[in-house]
């Protein structure tokens, strides 16, 4: 398995990122697909596609900053789920980032979601693939998110420096980012 930038070593999986970017997430989480690119471009993100034996089986899209990544999307082909590709895809990023701070975001807990049950396993794979909590959750693009790294350190300020160095004040603005008290 490995991780093919699709701007560079990997252009002949850019349709494939990008139809299952269109299904995976949902449209108010959704970035424009040209805005990621031009941000790859100005090496302010990363678009990878997952890839075994030249089989497309997902993607990793990072935000990255200096030394610091942000995992914006991540998502595992849906005829792929179940056999430990999520894992094993997990494992390559957190290799790939090994000596940078690593963000992640996930939706935050809530048992009155519609998708409560789905909040709880994506929680329990990063923790079981060894992520750790943060105790920051912030409320992005009007989704409440916790932020998990691999250490488990990470204070607000640190998580917004990057937003701004990335998207600058305008993309922040859309995000508007706000510090959630739990």
């Amino acid at each position: 398995m490995e991780l093919k930038n699709i701007q560079k070593e990997g252009t002949e999986y850019r349709e494939a990122v990008h139809a299952l970017y269109e299904e995976a997430f949902p449209e108010i989480e959704r970035k424009p697909f040209s805005l990621m690119e031009e941000l790859s471009a100005r090496g302010k993100m990363e678009m990878l596609a997952v890839v075994e034996d030249g089989a497309f089986l997902g993607l990793a899209i990072n935000m990255m900053a200096g030394k610091t990544a942000l995992l914006d999307y991540f998502a595992i082909s849906p005829q792929q789920r179940g056999g430990g590709i999520g894992s094993r895809s997990l494992k390559l990023l957190l290799e790939r980032f090994r000596d940078q701070k690593y963000i992640f975001e996930i939706e935050m807990q809530d048992a009155s979601a519609d998708n409560a049950k789905e909040r709880e396993r994506r929680k329990a794979f990063y923790l079981r693939n060894g992520l750790k909590e943060t105790g920051v959750f912030a409320n992005v693009y009007g989704t409440d998110f916790e932020l998990l790294t691999p250490d488990g350190e990470l204070s607000y300020e640190e998580y917004t420096d990057i937003l701004y160095d990335i998207l600058g004040k305008e993309g922040v603005a859309v995000l508007n980012p706000r510090l959630l008290s739990v």
